[in-house]
């Protein structure tokens, strides 16, 4: 990913975090989000989901065919009818629904929050109506006792199986409907018993809508707040990730520190330890830097150095040829593979790029530029006696020796 493509990720994220916060903060009175939000919330523990509707449909299912005894008590009359829409035609039919959607549950369509919603407005809407149809056709004194089971149809889609608020809102009014339709067609219906009867099931709905809010709103804010709190670990994640890699980079040059260096060259010698190949490590000292300091000031020096580094930077051409800074106006490179004679050409090519700069450095006793001696060592890591530090040490070695000769020079061991 490129940086512009990373940068309009970032922007994308936070400004998904600052609209999380503000509905947080703000509230959702309407119970829902922006769209692109909705749907993630939506598409939120599918399989969760599912495995609600499917338990709560199986006991759903047979709490309603356990109202046959009801049937058998109040309108005794139709009950053979009711045991035909019962048995015959709604469980059936719901048992077909739910073992098709645990068959098929590592469907993705069967996850759809509008597939499910759907299923269960259906199945409650299914259900008031075999209710009506039954009070429709009994003549049994005690039916009126009967419309009881609409307070629970209202109970099973608003409570048991947590439509969304406002599929709830519908559903309960298709119920109500329902009702006050089954008793205005209802003949010989007494009229002092409709405000009674209609006004349990009003009552029931209200009191499931009150509860069903709730629990959305609630289920929302914990959505919400997760999302807040992902975010909130991703960052620190993130910062945690940049401050291990500020510790292990020097903050003025931008190279690695000498830690990270360290531990770099460990882990090259190993491998070329078990390959049984050469490992070369260049050191390389800014000449009179001291000097430079004194004569031109400290923000100089620093980009003096921020100079040099970038320079010994670029002269590097392998993959796995890594440069750090070492300390003060010292740094260190260390070349996998490569021969004593590579190793001298790379580090020759640095100190000629140094020199080409052409920097003022007229406190210089070996010229008026800013210029760089360079020390180089190389030896088979596996090789009897030989050791990183060992290297290391002959580097240092080369590298004094380089400074003696007189500077601006490269020095091998």
């Amino acid at each position: 990913m490129n940086g512009a493509a990373a940068q309009a990720v970032i922007e994308v994220e936070q400004q998904r975090m600052s609209l999380v916060q503000d509905l947080l903060s703000l509230g959702f009175r309407w119970m829902k989000f922006p769209d692109a939000l909705e749907q993630e919330f939506l598409s939120k523990d599918p399989e969760q989901r599912l495995r609600h509707f499917l338990v709560s449909g199986l006991i759903a299912l047979l709490v309603y065919d356990g109202f046959l005894v009801a049937d058998y008590l109040l309108i005794p009359d139709v009950f053979s009818v009711a045991v035909k829409l019962r048995l015959v035609i709604f469980t059936p039919l719901s048992l077909l629904v739910l073992g098709w959607m645990w068959f098929n549950r590592d469907n993705p369509v069967v996850h759809q929050p509008l597939l499910l919603d759907s299923a269960v407005l259906l199945s409650g809407l299914f259900a008031a109506v075999t209710l009506a149809y039954a009070l429709s056709i009994t003549h049994s004194p005690l039916s009126d006792f009967y419309h009881a089971g609409f307070a629970i149809v209202v109970m099973y889609g608003n409570l048991v199986q947590r439509l969304r608020f406002w599929w709830a809102v519908g559903f309960s009014l298709a119920i109500l409907i329902i009702q006050v339709g089954g008793v205005i067609v209802l003949p010989n219906f007494n009229p002092r018993l409709v405000w009674p009867i209609c006004s349990l099931t009003m009552a029931t709905v209200a009191f499931s809508l009150c509860a069903n809010y709730v629990m959305e709103r609630d289920k929302r804010r914990r959505y919400l707040l997760s999302e807040r709190g992902h975010e909130l670990v991703r960052n620190l994640s993130d910062v945690n990730l940049q401050l291990q890699q500020l510790s292990r980079v020097d903050v003025l040059t931008t190279l690695f520190n000498r830690r990270h260096f360290q531990e770099y060259l460990q882990g090259i010698w190993e491998r070329a330890r078990h390959e049984g190949s050469e490992v070369a490590i260049v050191m390389m000292d800014v000449d009179h830097f001291k000097r430079y300091n004194d004569h031109y000031g400290h923000p100089a020096g620093d980009e003096c150095l921020k100079q040099v580094a970038s320079v010994m930077q670029n002269s590097l051409r392998h993959p796995g040829d890594m440069v750090a800074r070492y300390g003060g106006e010292e740094f260190i490179a260390v070349l996998p593979g490569a021969t004593r004679a590579l190793a001298h050409q790379a580090a020759e090519r640095v100190r000629q790029a140094v020199e080409t700069m052409a920097m003022r450095h007229e406190s210089s006793e070996t010229l008026p530029l800013v210029t760089v001696s360079l020390g180089v060592a190389c030896c088979n890591a596996a090789e009897a006696g030989a050791s990183a530090d060992g290297l290391m040490a002959q580097a240092d070695r080369a590298l004094y020796e380089a400074k003696r000769q007189g500077r601006n020079r490269v020095s091998q061991i």
